[in-house]
């Protein structure tokens, strides 16, 4: 009877291992962010619970992007793809036509960040209006800015946490299991959000000059946050707010101040890189501002 209990142990035992053995853990969510601002938010909501690639490379421009074969091919596999939306990545559109993977998500994070916002409303996936031109006219006024509303709405920090809100949404939705880590990493990084917002505000709150000329619509957001007056005329600005790669000469021809800013459309797939790019611009506003 004993040798009988035994040998039944050990296939109970064996069956037990061959069981689990079989049991394949579940594959992390393989999540695409379309912009570095998305890879940062989309990487500290996700953490290590799920794959976050980018599609576009550091140093490439959004504007007329295209995405490779090799875009595609990634973007088809996808879980989860998070973009600014806004009219921003028009061409995500025309892959979705295409077909998606069978049940993937796409999170248009700029999603209800509009009504009440100064300078945005309506739905903010509204695509933004043509550029305005940028070259400055001869009598030094403004170019005009009309039409629906910029599409650079992470620009502004508290923006930013809606954005940072509709990815947790998101990932808590196709994760479940996962839910509760994915709420607490959100957390965390909408509380570093405030803190940063924050800085920015007493790193810009004791400039007394502050009136700018802009030369398009890329700072709208980021301005109205921190109560900076956009002038429509050189005479009554201090200075004029470029985003980097804009030419800016003919302001500095005409004897106007140009401070240069980064709209964050590009840059490396890191977790800091809005707050360490977003300080930097307060730091060159207040610096441009307080000579």
């Amino acid at each position: 009877m004993r040798k009988l209990l035994c040998a039944l142990g050990v296939c109970l035992a064996a069956g037990c291992s061959k069981q689990s053995a079989t049991v394949a853990p579940k594959p992390k969510l393989h999540v695409l962010a379309t912009i570095a601002p998305m890879y940062c938010f989309a990487k500290n909501v996700a953490g290590d619970l799920a794959d976050v690639d980018m599609i576009m490379p550091a140093g490439v421009s959004p504007k007329g992007y295209a995405p490779t074969d090799e875009d595609v091919r990634k973007i088809m596999q996808a879980d989860v793809i998070v973009e600014n939306g806004f009219g921003f990545e028009d061409w995500m559109d025309r892959l979705e036509a295409k077909g998606l993977k069978q049940g993937a998500v796409r999170v248009i994070a700029a999603r209800g960040t509009g009504p009440g916002i100064p300078g945005l409303p309506g739905d903010p996936n509204t695509p933004p209006a043509p550029a305005p031109d940028t070259s400055g006219s001869s009598d030094g006024a403004a170019p005009e800015l009309s039409g629906p509303p910029d599409p650079h709405v992470w620009l502004d920090p508290m923006m930013a946490i809606h954005e940072v809100q509709n990815i947790r949404d998101a990932l808590m939705k196709a994760d479940p299991v996962n839910a509760n880590d994915y709420l607490a990493n959100e957390n965390r990084y909408e509380s570093a959000l405030r803190d940063l917002d924050d800085e920015v505000g007493r790193l810009t709150v004791v400039i007394t000059k502050r009136r700018l000329l802009c030369t398009d619509t890329t700072f709208t957001y980021f301005l109205s946050r921190y109560e900076f007056p956009v002038m429509k005329d050189a005479d009554t600005a201090v200075a004029v707010l470029a985003p980097a790669g804009v030419d800016a000469s003919a302001w500095k021809e005409k004897g106007m101040r140009v401070i240069v800013a980064d709209p964050l459309e590009s840059g490396p797939a890191s977790t800091d890189f809005y707050e360490t790019r977003t300080l930097a611009n307060a730091k060159a506003l207040a610096q441009g501002l307080m000579q």
